[in-house]
Protein backbone atom coordinates (compact mmCIF):
# COMPACT_ATOMS: atom_id res chain seq x y z
CA UNK A 1 0.00 0.00 0.00
CA UNK A 2 1.09 3.07 -1.52
CA UNK A 3 0.18 7.02 0.44
CA UNK A 4 1.42 10.32 -0.31
CA UNK A 5 1.12 12.73 2.61
CA UNK A 6 2.17 16.66 3.29
CA UNK A 7 4.42 16.52 6.55
CA UNK A 8 5.36 20.33 6.76
CA UNK A 9 5.14 23.20 4.06
CA UNK A 10 7.37 21.99 1.06
CA UNK A 11 7.77 18.25 2.49
CA UNK A 12 5.87 15.43 1.18
CA UNK A 13 6.40 11.54 2.26
CA UNK A 14 5.89 8.74 0.13
CA UNK A 15 5.36 5.94 2.34
CA UNK A 16 4.89 2.02 0.97
CA UNK A 17 3.59 -0.19 3.93
CA UNK A 18 4.67 -3.75 3.50
CA UNK A 19 5.57 -6.80 5.75
CA UNK A 20 7.82 -8.21 2.79
CA UNK A 21 11.16 -7.11 4.31
CA UNK A 22 12.89 -7.54 7.47
CA UNK A 23 14.56 -4.06 7.08
CA UNK A 24 12.81 -0.92 6.88
CA UNK A 25 14.61 2.15 4.58
CA UNK A 26 13.90 5.54 4.51
CA UNK A 27 15.48 8.85 2.25
CA UNK A 28 15.24 12.34 2.68
CA UNK A 29 15.97 14.05 -0.21
CA UNK A 30 15.95 18.00 -1.15
CA UNK A 31 15.89 19.12 -4.64
CA UNK A 32 17.74 21.73 -6.27
CA UNK A 33 17.43 22.98 -10.07
CA UNK A 34 20.84 21.68 -11.79
CA UNK A 35 22.78 24.04 -12.44
CA UNK A 36 26.62 24.62 -12.69
CA UNK A 37 26.74 27.36 -10.17
CA UNK A 38 25.98 24.94 -6.87
CA UNK A 39 25.96 21.31 -8.35
CA UNK A 40 29.10 20.78 -6.40
CA UNK A 41 28.25 22.56 -3.51
CA UNK A 42 25.20 20.46 -3.65
CA UNK A 43 27.03 17.05 -3.88
CA UNK A 44 29.42 17.89 -0.99
CA UNK A 45 26.91 19.10 1.61
CA UNK A 46 25.84 15.24 2.63
CA UNK A 47 29.14 13.94 2.87
CA UNK A 48 30.15 16.69 5.08
CA UNK A 49 27.52 16.28 6.94
CA UNK A 50 27.95 12.89 7.44
CA UNK A 51 31.43 13.55 9.04
CA UNK A 52 30.03 14.41 12.44
CA UNK A 53 27.56 16.41 14.55
CA UNK A 54 26.86 17.92 17.52
CA UNK A 55 26.16 14.96 19.49
CA UNK A 56 28.22 12.42 17.39
CA UNK A 57 31.11 14.43 16.42
CA UNK A 58 33.01 11.50 14.76
CA UNK A 59 33.00 8.81 12.79
CA UNK A 60 33.68 6.53 15.24
CA UNK A 61 31.05 8.02 17.19
CA UNK A 62 28.72 8.00 14.42
CA UNK A 63 29.68 3.89 13.51
CA UNK A 64 29.03 3.28 17.08
CA UNK A 65 25.54 4.70 17.41
CA UNK A 66 24.82 2.79 14.10
CA UNK A 67 25.66 -0.32 15.71
CA UNK A 68 23.94 0.29 18.42
CA UNK A 69 20.74 0.67 16.72
CA UNK A 70 21.09 -3.41 15.40
CA UNK A 71 24.07 -2.29 12.70
CA UNK A 72 21.76 0.30 10.76
CA UNK A 73 23.27 2.12 7.58
CA UNK A 74 23.46 5.51 6.30
CA UNK A 75 25.18 7.09 3.28
CA UNK A 76 24.59 10.00 1.26
CA UNK A 77 23.20 10.36 -1.88
CA UNK A 78 23.13 12.69 -5.05
CA UNK A 79 21.17 12.20 -7.87
CA UNK A 80 20.30 13.51 -11.28
CA UNK A 81 16.95 13.44 -12.89
CA UNK A 82 16.52 15.49 -16.13
CA UNK A 83 17.41 19.12 -14.34
CA UNK A 84 17.50 18.53 -10.98
CA UNK A 85 19.99 17.33 -8.62
CA UNK A 86 18.48 15.34 -5.37
CA UNK A 87 20.56 15.44 -2.40
CA UNK A 88 20.03 13.69 1.01
CA UNK A 89 21.00 10.27 2.71
CA UNK A 90 19.41 7.04 2.58
CA UNK A 91 18.96 4.85 5.47
CA UNK A 92 18.02 1.20 6.07
CA UNK A 93 17.26 -0.09 9.78
CA UNK A 94 15.88 -3.91 11.05
CA UNK A 95 12.60 -3.63 11.76
CA UNK A 96 11.18 -2.69 15.36
CA UNK A 97 9.08 -6.58 15.66
CA UNK A 98 11.99 -8.20 14.60
CA UNK A 99 14.67 -6.40 17.26
CA UNK A 100 12.23 -6.36 20.22
CA UNK A 101 12.47 -2.70 21.14
CA UNK A 102 11.96 0.60 19.24
CA UNK A 103 14.59 0.95 16.18
CA UNK A 104 12.43 3.22 13.82
CA UNK A 105 12.12 6.52 15.61
CA UNK A 106 15.70 6.25 16.94
CA UNK A 107 17.18 5.85 13.51
CA UNK A 108 15.30 9.00 12.28
CA UNK A 109 15.91 10.77 15.29
CA UNK A 110 19.48 10.19 14.71
CA UNK A 111 18.66 10.60 10.55
CA UNK A 112 17.45 14.31 11.88
CA UNK A 113 20.35 14.76 13.91
CA UNK A 114 22.89 14.50 11.67
CA UNK A 115 21.02 16.83 9.31
CA UNK A 116 19.76 19.95 11.82
CA UNK A 117 22.73 19.95 14.14
CA UNK A 118 26.36 19.64 11.59
CA UNK A 119 29.76 19.80 13.33
CA UNK A 120 30.49 23.42 13.13
CA UNK A 121 33.42 25.89 14.65
CA UNK A 122 32.77 29.53 14.52
CA UNK A 123 29.55 29.29 13.76
CA UNK A 124 30.22 27.74 9.88
CA UNK A 125 31.42 23.68 8.58
CA UNK A 126 34.82 22.92 10.22
CA UNK A 127 37.23 23.55 7.74
CA UNK A 128 39.34 20.43 7.76
CA UNK A 129 36.34 17.95 7.18
CA UNK A 130 35.07 20.66 3.87
CA UNK A 131 39.34 20.05 2.48
CA UNK A 132 38.82 16.42 3.25
CA UNK A 133 35.56 15.93 1.31
CA UNK A 134 36.63 18.38 -1.36
CA UNK A 135 39.50 16.10 -1.84
CA UNK A 136 37.03 12.99 -2.24
CA UNK A 137 34.97 14.78 -4.96
CA UNK A 138 37.77 15.73 -6.75
CA UNK A 139 39.21 12.57 -6.82
CA UNK A 140 35.76 11.06 -7.70
CA UNK A 141 35.38 13.58 -10.51
CA UNK A 142 38.65 12.89 -12.56
CA UNK A 143 37.82 8.92 -11.70
CA UNK A 144 35.18 9.41 -14.41
CA UNK A 145 37.50 9.18 -17.22
CA UNK A 146 38.78 6.11 -16.49
CA UNK A 147 35.19 4.31 -17.11
CA UNK A 148 35.73 4.96 -20.82
CA UNK A 149 32.06 4.00 -21.71
CA UNK A 150 30.41 6.41 -19.75
CA UNK A 151 33.19 9.21 -19.77
CA UNK A 152 32.33 8.92 -23.94
CA UNK A 153 28.77 9.44 -23.03
CA UNK A 154 29.21 12.00 -20.17
CA UNK A 155 30.74 13.76 -23.31
CA UNK A 156 28.18 13.29 -25.74
CA UNK A 157 25.36 14.71 -23.31
CA UNK A 158 27.60 17.92 -23.30
CA UNK A 159 27.74 18.24 -26.42
CA UNK A 160 24.50 17.54 -26.67
CA UNK A 161 23.34 20.13 -24.03
CA UNK A 162 26.16 22.84 -23.73
CA UNK A 163 23.70 25.42 -22.51
CA UNK A 164 21.00 23.88 -21.04
CA UNK A 165 21.00 22.52 -16.97
CA UNK A 166 21.03 18.83 -18.25
CA UNK A 167 24.59 19.24 -19.60
CA UNK A 168 26.01 19.56 -16.05
CA UNK A 169 27.85 16.66 -14.42
CA UNK A 170 26.23 15.33 -11.36
CA UNK A 171 28.64 16.03 -9.31
CA UNK A 172 29.74 18.87 -10.86
CA UNK A 173 33.19 20.22 -12.35
CA UNK A 174 36.54 19.98 -10.50
CA UNK A 175 37.42 23.49 -11.01
CA UNK A 176 33.77 24.60 -8.70
CA UNK A 177 34.45 22.47 -6.14
CA UNK A 178 38.26 23.78 -5.77
CA UNK A 179 36.10 26.97 -5.01
CA UNK A 180 33.63 25.82 -1.96
CA UNK A 181 34.98 27.26 1.69
CA UNK A 182 33.93 26.01 4.82
CA UNK A 183 31.96 29.53 5.37
CA UNK A 184 30.33 29.50 2.01
CA UNK A 185 29.03 25.75 1.73
CA UNK A 186 27.92 26.41 5.15
CA UNK A 187 25.29 29.33 3.96
CA UNK A 188 24.20 27.24 0.93
CA UNK A 189 23.45 24.56 3.41
CA UNK A 190 20.94 26.62 5.13
CA UNK A 191 19.77 27.89 1.74
CA UNK A 192 19.45 24.29 0.78
CA UNK A 193 17.77 23.31 4.39
CA UNK A 194 15.11 26.12 3.70
CA UNK A 195 14.54 26.89 0.27
CA UNK A 196 14.42 23.23 -1.54
CA UNK A 197 11.78 20.99 -1.63
CA UNK A 198 11.78 18.07 0.09
CA UNK A 199 10.75 14.64 -0.59
CA UNK A 200 10.64 11.45 1.93
CA UNK A 201 10.69 8.04 1.67
CA UNK A 202 9.73 5.26 3.50
CA UNK A 203 9.31 1.73 3.48
CA UNK A 204 8.67 -0.75 5.98
CA UNK A 205 5.95 -2.37 8.69
CA UNK A 206 5.11 1.05 9.98
CA UNK A 207 1.32 2.54 9.32
CA UNK A 208 2.04 6.12 6.93
CA UNK A 209 0.50 7.53 9.22
CA UNK A 210 2.56 6.90 12.25
CA UNK A 211 5.57 7.58 10.43
CA UNK A 212 3.95 11.03 9.19
CA UNK A 213 4.03 11.74 12.82
CA UNK A 214 7.48 10.35 13.99
CA UNK A 215 8.74 12.57 11.15
CA UNK A 216 7.02 15.76 11.77
CA UNK A 217 8.64 15.93 15.31
CA UNK A 218 11.85 14.64 14.55
CA UNK A 219 12.49 17.30 11.64
CA UNK A 220 10.04 20.55 13.65
CA UNK A 221 13.08 22.43 13.20
CA UNK A 222 14.08 21.81 9.44
CA UNK A 223 13.71 25.48 8.58
CA UNK A 224 11.22 26.71 5.83
CA UNK A 225 11.14 29.40 3.33
CA UNK A 226 7.96 31.30 1.88
CA UNK A 227 8.81 30.02 -1.11
CA UNK A 228 10.96 27.05 -2.77
CA UNK A 229 13.29 26.84 -5.35
CA UNK A 230 11.29 25.56 -8.50
CA UNK A 231 12.74 22.51 -10.01
CA UNK A 232 11.62 21.57 -13.49
CA UNK A 233 13.13 20.18 -16.59
CA UNK A 234 12.80 21.59 -20.00
CA UNK A 235 12.92 19.40 -23.42
CA UNK A 236 15.62 20.76 -25.53
CA UNK A 237 15.34 20.53 -29.50
CA UNK A 238 17.97 18.74 -32.05
CA UNK A 239 19.92 21.21 -34.73
CA UNK A 240 18.68 21.17 -38.17
CA UNK A 241 22.02 19.20 -38.49
CA UNK A 242 23.45 16.90 -36.42
CA UNK A 243 26.59 17.23 -35.29
CA UNK A 244 29.43 14.39 -35.52
CA UNK A 245 31.98 15.06 -33.20
CA UNK A 246 35.69 12.42 -33.18
CA UNK A 247 37.84 12.93 -29.97
CA UNK A 248 40.97 11.35 -29.50
CA UNK A 249 42.12 9.88 -26.18
CA UNK A 250 44.43 6.85 -25.40
CA UNK A 251 42.24 3.48 -25.45
CA UNK A 252 42.19 0.74 -27.19
CA UNK A 253 38.89 0.43 -28.06
CA UNK A 254 37.24 3.51 -30.09
CA UNK A 255 33.75 4.57 -27.58
CA UNK A 256 30.77 5.61 -30.10
CA UNK A 257 27.75 7.34 -28.45
CA UNK A 258 24.89 8.88 -30.59
CA UNK A 259 22.50 10.99 -28.93
CA UNK A 260 18.59 11.36 -29.75
CA UNK A 261 15.62 13.76 -28.54
CA UNK A 262 13.06 11.48 -28.02
CA UNK A 263 10.33 14.33 -28.32
CA UNK A 264 9.17 12.11 -24.94
CA UNK A 265 9.22 12.41 -21.64
CA UNK A 266 7.96 10.14 -18.83
CA UNK A 267 5.41 12.58 -18.24
CA UNK A 268 3.72 12.34 -21.58
CA UNK A 269 0.81 9.51 -22.53
CA UNK A 270 3.85 8.09 -25.27
CA UNK A 271 5.91 7.01 -22.48
CA UNK A 272 4.88 3.33 -22.04
CA UNK A 273 5.85 3.21 -25.92
CA UNK A 274 9.13 4.89 -25.71
CA UNK A 275 9.71 2.47 -23.36
CA UNK A 276 9.25 -0.59 -25.56
CA UNK A 277 11.09 1.38 -28.34
CA UNK A 278 13.99 1.24 -26.21
CA UNK A 279 13.78 -2.63 -25.60
CA UNK A 280 13.04 -3.54 -28.55
CA UNK A 281 15.89 -1.03 -29.93
CA UNK A 282 19.04 -1.41 -27.70
CA UNK A 283 17.86 -2.47 -24.19
CA UNK A 284 18.70 -5.73 -23.87
CA UNK A 285 19.75 -8.86 -24.75
CA UNK A 286 16.95 -9.58 -27.11
CA UNK A 287 17.15 -6.00 -28.49
CA UNK A 288 18.32 -5.70 -32.32
CA UNK A 289 21.21 -3.53 -31.66
CA UNK A 290 22.24 -7.03 -29.43
CA UNK A 291 21.25 -9.15 -31.37
CA UNK A 292 21.85 -7.86 -35.08
CA UNK A 293 24.69 -5.40 -34.81
CA UNK A 294 27.20 -7.16 -31.96
CA UNK A 295 26.10 -10.62 -32.30
CA UNK A 296 25.54 -11.41 -36.09
CA UNK A 297 27.64 -8.70 -37.58
CA UNK A 298 30.03 -8.68 -34.88
CA UNK A 299 30.45 -5.01 -35.26
CA UNK A 300 30.81 -3.94 -31.17
CA UNK A 301 31.92 -5.45 -28.41
CA UNK A 302 28.67 -3.94 -26.92
CA UNK A 303 25.51 -2.28 -28.34
CA UNK A 304 22.86 -1.13 -26.22
CA UNK A 305 20.61 2.19 -25.66
CA UNK A 306 18.81 3.49 -22.82
CA UNK A 307 16.92 6.80 -22.45
CA UNK A 308 16.80 9.26 -19.50
CA UNK A 309 12.65 9.57 -19.06
CA UNK A 310 12.61 12.76 -17.42
CA UNK A 311 14.54 14.63 -20.06
CA UNK A 312 13.88 13.07 -23.66
CA UNK A 313 17.20 11.72 -24.31
CA UNK A 314 18.25 8.25 -25.54
CA UNK A 315 22.11 7.59 -25.85
CA UNK A 316 23.37 4.76 -27.56
CA UNK A 317 26.50 3.55 -26.55
CA UNK A 318 28.69 0.95 -28.93
CA UNK A 319 32.18 -0.49 -27.78
CA UNK A 320 34.02 -0.55 -31.33
CA UNK A 321 37.23 -1.38 -33.49
CA UNK A 322 38.67 2.20 -34.79
CA UNK A 323 38.46 0.99 -38.34
CA UNK A 324 34.70 -0.03 -38.00
CA UNK A 325 33.41 2.83 -36.60
CA UNK A 326 31.39 3.99 -40.18
CA UNK A 327 30.39 0.64 -40.30
CA UNK A 328 28.75 0.40 -37.37
CA UNK A 329 27.49 3.47 -37.39
CA UNK A 330 25.20 3.12 -39.99
CA UNK A 331 24.25 0.00 -39.46
CA UNK A 332 22.88 1.35 -35.70
CA UNK A 333 21.43 4.23 -37.24
CA UNK A 334 19.86 1.81 -39.61
CA UNK A 335 18.25 -0.56 -36.86
CA UNK A 336 16.47 2.46 -36.17
CA UNK A 337 14.68 2.98 -39.06
CA UNK A 338 13.73 -0.34 -39.21
CA UNK A 339 12.01 0.28 -35.81
CA UNK A 340 10.54 3.33 -37.63
CA UNK A 341 9.31 1.76 -40.74
CA UNK A 342 7.17 -0.70 -38.03
CA UNK A 343 9.63 -3.96 -39.02
CA UNK A 344 9.33 -5.66 -35.69
CA UNK A 345 9.37 -9.06 -35.30
CA UNK A 346 6.69 -10.83 -33.16
CA UNK A 347 9.38 -12.23 -31.26
CA UNK A 348 11.01 -9.19 -30.89
CA UNK A 349 8.15 -7.01 -29.31
CA UNK A 350 7.04 -10.07 -26.89
CA UNK A 351 10.73 -10.35 -25.85
CA UNK A 352 10.74 -6.57 -25.32
CA UNK A 353 7.39 -6.58 -23.05
CA UNK A 354 8.69 -9.67 -21.40
CA UNK A 355 11.71 -7.97 -20.36
CA UNK A 356 10.12 -4.77 -19.29
CA UNK A 357 7.66 -6.32 -17.18
CA UNK A 358 10.12 -8.64 -15.74
CA UNK A 359 12.11 -6.02 -14.74
CA UNK A 360 9.30 -3.85 -13.16
CA UNK A 361 8.52 -7.02 -10.89
CA UNK A 362 12.22 -7.12 -9.49
CA UNK A 363 11.97 -3.20 -8.65
CA UNK A 364 9.42 -3.84 -6.74
CA UNK A 365 11.77 -6.72 -4.35
CA UNK A 366 14.31 -4.07 -4.32
CA UNK A 367 14.22 -1.07 -1.31
CA UNK A 368 16.51 1.01 -3.28
CA UNK A 369 14.70 0.55 -6.80
CA UNK A 370 11.22 1.74 -4.77
CA UNK A 371 12.41 4.61 -3.61
CA UNK A 372 14.53 5.47 -7.04
CA UNK A 373 11.19 4.95 -8.61
CA UNK A 374 9.02 7.02 -6.02
CA UNK A 375 11.45 10.17 -6.13
CA UNK A 376 11.28 10.41 -9.95
CA UNK A 377 7.17 10.03 -9.51
CA UNK A 378 7.79 13.06 -7.03
CA UNK A 379 10.21 15.17 -9.48
CA UNK A 380 8.12 14.55 -12.40
CA UNK A 381 4.78 15.69 -10.49
CA UNK A 382 2.95 11.95 -11.31
CA UNK A 383 1.53 9.92 -9.02
CA UNK A 384 0.86 6.02 -10.23
CA UNK A 385 2.72 2.76 -8.95
CA UNK A 386 5.16 0.53 -11.09
CA UNK A 387 1.64 -1.76 -11.08
CA UNK A 388 0.08 1.24 -13.34
CA UNK A 389 3.19 1.23 -15.57
CA UNK A 390 2.99 -2.62 -16.44
CA UNK A 391 -0.62 -2.05 -16.94
CA UNK A 392 0.23 0.61 -19.53
CA UNK A 393 2.99 -1.58 -21.15
CA UNK A 394 0.59 -4.06 -21.97
CA UNK A 395 -1.49 -2.03 -23.79
CA UNK A 396 1.39 -0.35 -26.07
CA UNK A 397 1.21 -2.10 -30.26
CA UNK A 398 3.82 -2.47 -32.44
CA UNK A 399 2.78 0.88 -34.13
CA UNK A 400 2.97 3.14 -31.05
CA UNK A 401 6.33 1.87 -31.45
CA UNK A 402 7.04 2.84 -34.60
CA UNK A 403 5.46 6.60 -33.74
CA UNK A 404 7.58 6.56 -30.89
CA UNK A 405 10.87 5.89 -33.34
CA UNK A 406 9.60 8.39 -35.55
CA UNK A 407 9.88 10.93 -32.77
CA UNK A 408 13.43 10.17 -32.24
CA UNK A 409 15.60 13.22 -33.67
CA UNK A 410 19.08 12.72 -34.21
CA UNK A 411 21.30 15.72 -32.40
CA UNK A 412 24.81 14.65 -31.89
CA UNK A 413 27.45 11.09 -32.97
CA UNK A 414 30.68 11.40 -30.59
CA UNK A 415 33.51 8.95 -31.42
CA UNK A 416 35.70 8.36 -28.76
CA UNK A 417 39.29 7.09 -30.23
CA UNK A 418 42.92 6.21 -29.85
CA UNK A 419 45.36 9.04 -30.23
CA UNK A 420 46.56 10.09 -33.80
CA UNK A 421 50.38 9.25 -34.91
Amino acid sequence: MEQRLELLPGVCLTAVQTDKFKTGCFSINFLRPMCREEASGNALIPSVLLRGSERYPDIPSISARLDELYGASMGTLVRKKGEVQLVGFFADFIEDALAGEPVFEPMLEFVAEILLHPLTKDDYFVPELVEGEKRNLCNAIAARINDKRSYASSQLIKLMCPDEPYGVPRLGELEDVQRVDAQRLYAHYRKVLAESQAELFYMGRKDPQDVAACLKKVLAALPRAQAFAQVCTLQGAAPETPREVRAHLDVTQGKLAIGLRTGCTVRDDGYPALLMLNAIYGGGVTSKLFQNVREQMSLCYYAGSSIEKFKGVMVVSAGVEFDQYQKARDEILRQLELCRKGEITDDEFDAARRYILSELKLAKDSPGRLDDFYMGQAVAGLSGTMDDLAGRIARVTKQDVADAACRLQLDTIYFLEGQTA
